[in-house]
């Protein structure tokens, strides 16, 4: 519960994750650790039970934002609470890619796609000299297909989806992504959700809050902040596709 030093590049992706988990009313939160161990799907667990409300409120106690801080110099980190247990998987994948493609930047190189666990950073053009294609893939458990297309040039991109990663009990599903505001996985129509930010860590991090916020609430978040995000919602037929305004420049084709 005192301060102590991290690194540079600590401070500003927890610094940055607090600033979204602000921005989403909590939607993100990376002291949501205790909770994806206590679902089993964590680093060291496999799903394949349900917890128990005791459990739920248990771990739900370490669970908040508002016990970590920030101290930019020297960069420091502070909490609360000894037992709080940061997850920074939400966007640390996309901070990664925007360390690489700073690197490629800083060769010279203006034409390229970075990739790291699906999330992108792109640049430039492809090898064939045309603008960068990127696919949103169909939500859909064992099925790889393209839902819709977007084109992309100097930008972030990073998906959300509750279709791969689950577990079943008693013929419920239940999702990986979980909700640090009630204790429990996600239960509601998004499937997925693609945002499109200047840096691949931003889209990173939105794209897990508002996939956690569900469609009503993450879409006014979404129209609140003018940020570019592509819902694919569950329906009776299907799936439906909604997109904010900032997103449809982007969008070559849908289904």
């Amino acid at each position: 519960t005192e301060w102590f030093p991290v690194s540079h590049d600590m401070i500003e992706v927890v610094d940055h994750a607090l600033q979204v988990s602000q921005m989403t009313d909590g939607a993100l939160d990376i002291t949501v650790g205790p909770l994806v161990n206590l679902w089993g799907f964590g680093p060291d667990q496999h799903p394949d039970r349900v917890p128990t409300a005791e459990q739920i409120a248990s771990e739900m106690a370490r669970v908040g934002y508002q016990y970590v801080h920030v101290r930019e110099e020297p960069p420091a980190l502070k909490k609360d609470r000894e037992d709080i247990y940061l997850d920074l998987s939400a966007l640390a994948k996309g901070y990664a890619v925007d360390r690489v493609a700073d690197y490629l930047e800083s060769l010279g190189i203006t034409d390229y796609m970075v990739e790291v666990g699906g999330e992108l950073r792109l640049k430039g053009q492809n090898e064939r000299g045309t603008p960068w294609r990127i696919a949103v893939e169909r939500p859909s458990p064992g099925i790889r297909d393209i839902f819709s297309v977007m084109q992309l040039d100097d930008m972030g991109v990073a998906t959300s989806g509750d279709y791969r990663n689950y577990f079943e009990e008693d013929g419920q599903r239940y999702s990986h992504t979980i909700d640090p505001l009630t204790g429990k996985p996600i239960d509601h129509r998004l499937a997925s959700v693609t945002v499109i930010a200047e840096s691949s860590m931003h889209a990173d991090a939105l794209a897990t809050a508002l996939m956690v916020a569900g469609p009503e609430k993450g879409g006014r978040l979404a129209e609140q902040h003018g940020m570019a995000v592509y819902f694919i919602i569950k329906s009776a037929d299907g799936f439906d596709a909604d997109a904010t305004e900032p997103f449809m420049q982007y969008l070559v084709s849908s289904d």
